[in-house]
């Protein structure tokens, strides 16, 4: 670890709260689109893989309480995996993502990502929710018509043009909710390019957990700042800048 680790200060106004929630799963699963879509409510089809991690900052606000919520956006591929282990500390919420098109996808959560944040988390009673993602790609759920479609923006309309291929869901969403209960989470199903459910998820059925919990909150004082871990050999996050719906 490098003891000339870069810091993020949160913005000047003082929260009453800091919020720490990593997004982890396999690559390609729509990780970057999600935060993307909760951070500034984009979607973009051509988002490259995430390297390592980045990540981005948003503030809440919870019965009449200010909170800011850092998202940690880390990489799916592999090659990554060494280093984003180390941005799991502090993280008082945990967002298993899988396609529900992809079986593999869920097994992984199960082999992996669940095994590597017991092993790396540091928050025992931390909020976990597996999100089945890109539901908009499974068969029968075509883009509204008619006076619905007034409702699809442009980005979502060139990605429903360009870039659809249906095809058929690899786990149902009561096995969905089996293994999501199996592990202690909770379960909610998405779709990052038409924003089904995410708010909902995330805000509602994460953010609102968390709150909820007092020993998961941590107050802000006025010197701290939130450190980025530098790990040899990698990079680390960057402001919101980058990312990848495939990473």
């Amino acid at each position: 670890m490098n003891d000339t680790s870069p810091s993020f200060s949160p913005p000047m106004e003082m929260d009453d709260h800091l919020v720490k929630v990593i997004f982890v799963g396999s690559e390609g699963v729509g990780k970057t689109c999600l935060v993307r879509r909760l951070f500034s409510d984009k979607f973009d089809s051509e988002t490259q893989p995430t390297i390592a991690c980045d990540f981005y900052f948003k503030r809440y606000k919870f019965d009449n309480k200010s909170v800011g919520v850092t998202l940690w956006d880390t990489a799916g591929a592999e090659k990554f995996q060494a280093i984003t282990s180390n941005y799991y500390r502090g993280a008082q919420g945990v967002v298993f993502v899988y396609d529900v098109t992809r079986r593999d996808t869920l097994d992984a959560i199960s082999s992996h990502w669940l095994p590597e944040v017991e092993r790396h988390g540091t928050h025992a009673d931390a909020v976990k929710v597996v999100l089945g993602n890109k539901i908009d790609r499974v068969r029968g759920s075509e883009p509204p018509r008619g006076s619905d479609a007034a409702l699809l923006t442009p980005d979502i309309c060139s990605y429903a043009l360009q870039a659809r291929k249906l095809q058929d869901r690899a786990v149902s969403p009561e096995e969905g909710v089996a293994f999501a209960r199996a592990h202690g989470c909770a379960y909610h199903e998405t779709s990052a390019a038409t924003d089904e459910g995410v708010y909902d998820a995330l805000v509602w059925g994460l953010l609102v957990s968390i709150v909820d919990t007092p020993s998961l909150l941590r107050s802000y004082q006025p010197q701290e700042s939130l450190a980025i871990d530098r790990v040899q050999g990698g990079g680390g996050g960057g402001g919101g800048a980058g990312g990848g719906c495939c990473g």
